[in-house]
């Protein structure tokens, strides 16, 4: 099973997206006899391949935001600076 397959946002694998929606057009009969099945395999891993690139792209963002909050944290929890006696007058 798919996502649903919106153009804009599928635009890596349109050319499966097309081929299958013609085999599935071309008629009924090719829909449940499994003449579709070589079509619908291309495009289950076309899908399969853009989501790994995604999901990796993601991976990288998360790390990026976890090392800028992990500085946030680490400035938080120091200690303000104390004035030294002399200079409290």
């Amino acid at each position: 099973m798919h996502p649903p397959l919106a153009a804009h946002k599928h635009q890596g694998c349109l050319e499966a997206i097309q081929a299958l929606e013609e085999c599935h057009q071309a008629g009924l009969f090719n829909r449940f006899s499994g003449a579709c099945n070589d079509t619908k395999a291309k495009l289950d891993q076309c899908l399969k391949e853009e989501f790994l690139v995604q999901r990796a792209a993601n991976k990288g963002k998360a790390a990026e935001k976890r090392a800028r909050m992990k500085e946030i944290w680490k400035e938080m929890e120091e200690p303000p600076a104390t004035i030294p006696k002399n200079e409290q007058q």
